[in-house]
């Protein structure tokens, strides 16, 4: 069973992996769009693991 202190571990990883994606894409500025998008290319690579 998870703890409150594994599931902040978790969310932490998720925004890491959102930021690293951010900074990596080489774009200044996204739309809201763009950003569902990256959201959901996270949560696709997640579900394959």
């Amino acid at each position: 069973m998870l703890t409150d202190k594994d599931y902040k571990v978790i969310e932490k990883a998720a925004i890491y992996d959102l930021r690293r994606l951010l900074v990596n894409s080489g774009k200044e500025t996204y739309t809201i769009d763009e950003l569902c998008k990256l959201l959901d290319t996270i949560a696709d690579a997640k579900d394959q693991e």
